[in-house]
Order: C-alpha cells, then structure tokens, then sequence
C-alpha cells in the first residue's frame, strides 16, 4: 500500500471517528437533530439551541448557521445543504441610526428536500418552500415558492421543476439502476 493511500484511509477512518462522537454532542446541543442527519466538516452555529434540523439532511463542511438569542432557523427533512452555504437570521433596521442601536431577529424556515448549492447565502426572515433549488452562489433574500429553482444575485426564480410526483419517480428508478449496476 502507497503512503497516499495508508493516509487516504487514515484520514477517513478519523472523520468516521469524529463523526460518531461529534453528531452525539451535536444532538444534545441544537434544538433537534433529526436521525440520519449529518454535519460535515467545521461548521459554525451560533445560538445551536435555536437551529432545528430534520431528519437524514445533509449540511457540508464550512457551513455557517447563524441563529440568533430570537431569530430560528428551522430546516426540513431530506434537504442537501453543500459547503460554505450560511444561513443568517440577525439583520438590523435600516431606518434607524445608528446602526447597531436595534438589532432584529428573523426566523428562516427551510421547507422538505430541498437543495442549496455550494455558497449559497439566505438572509434573515426567508421562507424556502419544499422541493426548491438554491443555485450555488445565490443570495436570497425573498421567499422562495416550492418546486422552483432560484438563481443570482439577489436569487430570482429561473426555473418552474417538474411536478413533485415524477421527481420521486425518476429518485426511484434512478435508485433500482444503482441497486442492479452493483
């Protein structure tokens, strides 16, 4: 065996490692931790009892989710959340100087399976409905419809998806071609 190869698989015997002590103490920290989800790599999380997690969604490494002492951030199940994506929910009043005087706290709600590209950024008070896309890079900062795909700076909607029901008819066949090619 290569000492790249020993290495590749020390490192990965590690992560395994950290991660069954680290979603452990994540658990008892956050406000929910659904079964099966996962948090990779260093993310941040401010306030972590305010942020709500369901079940088997993935969040990538460098992530930043900035609850706050009122603002939630509250995300669905089955959702893909790729690297240094951040989620903020303090913001301030812009009508009022100066700035820092008042701070406002907006919950964000991410609905079911729901993907958000590498980078994303979603501002306080956004609402994401279920089976969306966030395109890599986008900042949003108005709610999103369900079924959609937004894009851009700040994230417009682009694309209308196919209707639910067939994109889980094509998640399964594309499952059973998996199972069969292995």
């Amino acid at each position: 065996m290569t000492a790249a190869k020993l290495f590749s698989y020390a490192r990965a015997l590690l992560s395994e490692a950290f991660l069954r002590l680290y979603m452990p103490y994540l658990r008892c920290r956050l406000g929910h931790l659904g079964p099966g989800a996962g948090i990779y790599g260093r993310c941040k999380i401010s306030f972590p009892q305010h942020v709500h997690i369901g079940a088997n969604t993935s969040i990538g490494p460098g992530c930043f989710l900035q609850a706050s002492s009122q603002g939630h951030i509250i995300i669905g199940e089955r959702c893909a959340i790729a690297a240094f994506t951040r989620i903020i929910t303090p913001t301030h009043d812009p009508a009022v100087l100066p700035v820092a005087a008042v701070g406002i706290n907006r919950t964000v709600e991410i609905g079911d399976d729901v993907w958000i590209g590498t980078g994303a950024m979603i501002l306080p008070g956004v609402r994401i409905g279920s089976r969306s896309i966030v395109a890599a890079g986008a900042v949003v900062t108005k709610d999103v419809p369900e079924d959609v795909m937004v894009a851009g700076v700040p994230a417009r909607v682009v694309k209308t998806l196919l209707p639910a029901e067939l994109r889980f008819e094509n998640g399964r066949r594309a499952i059973l071609q998996k199972r069969k090619a292995s």
